[in-house]
């Protein structure tokens, strides 16, 4: 059983990216949603474990065991999440969440209070919602320097290191576009701050 709640009192997640999350995307590829199937779910931040759950798979739910502390005690907790499915266009079936609250299907459930339950009952935004254009260019170059295999950093250049079994002009190609996204999250610096001001005045 794990210990979920542990030095959470007054956590706020702001968008789904900081919220810890259970994605059935991830649990169906590992082939972890077979009836009888039990493990157990870990997190952590900067490398220090910040909480983890236990579960089982049934038949059509997914059974999640943990502990909340209150105060100084321990409060063992078992939610039962429905599992749905529906039929894939060419075959086969897709898995969701059934949303415990308000039984919508989702992939993804986050554990910001008590219980796990999707953003929309917890009004978790999408990181990408309270971005301006420099928070999207930046976005898109790191997503392009993954896939260069270059640095997070991006004042670091891009090397001129092709990663292996990847074309040269899909290579030149990903190049231009980190070095356009980059160049204009600099030149979107002024219009930000701009913006960080006009809100801090009507806040």
């Amino acid at each position: 059983m794990g210990g979920w709640g542990s030095g959470r009192s007054g956590y706020r997640a702001h968008s789904t990216d900081n919220a810890t999350s259970i994605d059935i995307r991830y649990l169906n590829k590992q082939r972890c949603l077979v009836p009888g199937y039990s493990g157990s779910l870990s997190w952590s931040v900067r490398g220090k474990p910040c909480g983890s759950v236990g579960y089982r798979v049934t038949e059509d739910a997914l059974v999640l065991s943990y502990k909340e502390k209150r105060g100084d005690d321990w409060r063992p907790i078992e939610q039962r999440v429905s599992l749905d499915r529906t039929p894939c266009r060419y075959g086969g079936e897709r898995l969701w969440f059934s949303c415990p609250q308000c039984s919508r299907r989702v992939v993804s459930l986050y554990g910001v209070g008590t219980y796990f339950l999707c953003r929309h009952c917890y009004r978790l935004p999408y990181a990408s919602q309270g971005e301006d254009r420099a928070d999207r260019l930046r976005r898109k170059a790191r997503a392009v320097r993954a896939k260069l295999g270059a640095s997070n950093n991006l004042t670091i250049p891009v090397p001129y290191r092709k990663p292996k079994h990847m074309r040269w002009e899909t290579f030149w190609r990903l190049r231009e576009a980190e070095m356009t996204a980059n160049m204009g999250s600099l030149l979107s610096i002024p219009e930000s701050l701009k913006r960080q001001l006009s809100l801090g005045k009507t806040s």
